[in-house]
């Protein structure tokens, strides 16, 4: 969602300028309107011409307890070649060795480990993990927080989505550090940004994450239903409100040709059509597990047949991004 909202406001120039340790961001200046969006032209000279991948991480941010855990960790790989965008989603609760030392973290705590040094340290330890994981290379990365998805959403005027079954969650996490419970009828329902999150948040369901991915891509498709109806100049206060909720919370290293590539390909594609693949304990690639971490029980996942060892879960993912 990150890497389209940011390429749908092409219309404002960006350049990088990242201070010592930090991670790069766009600064965007209102300079000239894109002729990509208003002409539907394609690529040109800088077109894709190998798969690029994401690294798409999305923190609590704001004023959420632990703003700093990435519970979004996924690599999108955009193929130019087959014309495809593959997504390999990793369970926040994975359990894995902290680089260069022999402790123990949940992934998601991985970016929040390396800020005590700096962000690019964070984003280090946990780019260099993933790599080990999936055995894909990071090529970029895009790190959001909810409180701009939660911006976006109500900035495009809600988002409508298909609840496939009754919600019912009484530990959904409150800002407090207590719960609260949230519920959702099923059916069609239009939500504002608030509730939208929380439909993507909540893990009270039979298969967990697995539910969790596909409720995000349900709110994707509707998000980017509502990008693609935004006219340049008609609807540019709309623009121009995400133009300053992206410019200040999200950090990528995406240059302007990788954002008009990437948006060139993911317009024309259903975000339905975009094949997930998620690593859960229905996959047979990952068991659960209780370890103690900080002094206290916690569930976790590990891999299934000898514990940080991922060789059974690239030879699948390299499966899933080469069959086309």
């Amino acid at each position: 969602m990150a890497i389209m909202v940011v390429a749908n406001i092409w219309l404002f120039r960006s350049t990088f300028s990242p201070k010592e340790g930090d991670l790069p961001k766009p600064n965007l200046d209102l300079l000239q309107a894109s002729s990509f969006i208003l002409t539907n032209s394609k690529p040109g000279e800088d077109a894709l011409t190998e798969p690029l991948n994401v690294l798409v991480l999305g923190r609590s941010g704001g004023a959420y307890i632990a703003p700093n855990l990435t519970d979004t960790i996924l690599v999108a790989r955009v193929d130019p070649i087959y014309k495809k965008i593959k997504i390999v989603s990793l369970p926040r609760d994975l359990a894995v060795k902290i680089p260069e030392s022999k402790n123990i973290t949940k992934i998601n705590g991985l970016y929040q480990l390396g800020l005590n040094q700096s962000e690019q340290e964070g984003l280090r330890l946990i780019k260099e993990k993933t790599e080990e994981i999936t055995g894909l290379t990071i090529d970029r990365f895009v790190l959001f927080d909810l409180a701009t998805v939660e911006n976006v959403i109500d900035t495009v005027g809600g988002v409508n989505v298909l609840v496939k079954d009754d919600i019912y969650d009484p530990r959904f996490p409150a800002n407090n550090g207590g719960y609260e419970t949230f519920t959702l009828k099923s059916g069609y329902r239009y939500l504002d940004g608030k509730t939208a999150l929380r439909f993507i948040r909540t893990r009270h369901s039979s298969r967990g994450d697995f539910d969790r991915i596909e409720r995000q891509q349900e709110v994707l498709k509707s998000i980017k239903g509502k990008l693609l109806s935004l006219n340049p100049i008609w609807d540019f206060s709309k623009l121009w409100a995400i133009y300053k909720a992206v410019k200040d919370n999200v950090r990528t290293d995406l240059t302007l040709s990788d954002f008009k590539n990437v948006w060139s390909l993911a317009k024309n594609i259903d975000i339905e059509k975009i094949e997930t693949m998620g690593l859960n304990p229905e996959s047979g690639l990952i068991a659960e597990d209780k370890i103690k971490l900080g002094g206290q029980i916690a569930d976790i996942l590990l891999a299934k047949n000898k514990p940080f060892d991922y060789t059974d879960i690239k030879s699948a993912i390299a499966y899933f991004i080469t069959n086309p």
